[in-house]
């Protein structure tokens, strides 16, 4: 526990630094202020990180009636590994997968992008529910705290990009936006990248494919996401089933899973051994 509560104070050093250094210029007072706004602030987020997510990547939460397809297999997977079951939000945004978060195991939510729904059979979203389901553990909310906070610097890439554009440097995929993009992405990749990596330590394959008893489905799953070639949302892959396709040499950093042949080799060898 004393881990996980040092792990998030690191998390927010890159929001509370700012804020002391920009009230120190107004001396020791300033400082002081900065301390407390920053702290409070930070408490605010971390106690609304999931909030933050699902408005963030824009879902919504599904009605009674619909996509009982998906809630039914949450349900049935939720109880096979003894968590409870995640609330379903379904978003537009071409994501690379669906992804769990939550504040702790009891409260949490899957995003599922629509897309899926027409891309996977049922077994495929079966074992994609899996992959999120099995992340529910006592690290769930250090690791919605990771997505939120690098997807903060991530998007302050994409912000400087589209300035670029609005202030007559060209269209969002000419070179000069492009530049100014790939230059913030060199500064907020490494840090951000040390938040992920820090919290992606797990085999979550093998523990999928187990709680779905189907790891060639789980294959499957992760073949039509690799061709599928989503290129946003670079820092999302280490809650989706598969990384993202990345633009710039500094988007790699993000990347938690092994190659698609390694966990291909590995989910074959997890079901000759069940």
């Amino acid at each position: 526990m004393f881990k996980i509560f040092l792990k998030i104070i690191l998390f927010f050093t890159p929001v509370i630094i700012p804020i002391i250094l920009a009230g120190g210029l107004f001396g020791l007072n300033g400082a002081i202020a900065g301390l407390i706004v920053s702290s409070i602030l930070c408490v605010i987020i971390s106690i609304n990180a999931s909030r933050i997510m699902l408005r963030i990547y824009r879902a919504r939460p599904t009605v009674p009636g619909e996509f009982s397809n998906i809630k039914d297999k949450s349900l049935m997977l939720s109880k096979r590994a003894g968590v409870a079951m995640p609330a379903i939000h379904i978003t537009e945004l071409m994501l690379p997968g669906s992804l769990v978060i939550g504040n702790s195991s009891d409260k949490t939510a899957i995003i599922v992008p629509a897309r899926l729904l027409n891309s996977f059979n049922d077994e495929e979203l079966e074992a994609s529910l899996a992959y999120n389901i099995v992340q529910i553990n006592n690290t769930i909310h250090l690791r919605t705290l990771a997505a939120l906070i690098t997807g903060i610097f991530t998007m302050a890439a994409s912000a400087v990009r589209w300035g670029a554009v609005f202030t007559g440097f060209g269209d969002y995929n000419d070179p000069a936006p492009r530049l100014f993009g790939a230059f913030i992405t060199g500064l907020a990749a490494p840090p951000a990248a040390t938040m992920i990596h820090s919290v992606s330590t797990q085999d979550y394959d093998k523990q999928a494919a187990e709680l779905c008893g189907n790891p060639d489905a789980l294959i499957s799953a992760i073949e039509r996401l690799e061709n599928s070639k989503v290129t946003g949302y670079p820092s999302l892959g280490f809650l989706c089933l598969v990384d993202p396709q990345k633009e710039t040499f500094f988007e790699h950093l993000f990347d938690t899973h092994p190659p698609k042949e390694i966990r291909v080799k590995n989910l074959i060898k997890t079901g000759k051994i069940a």
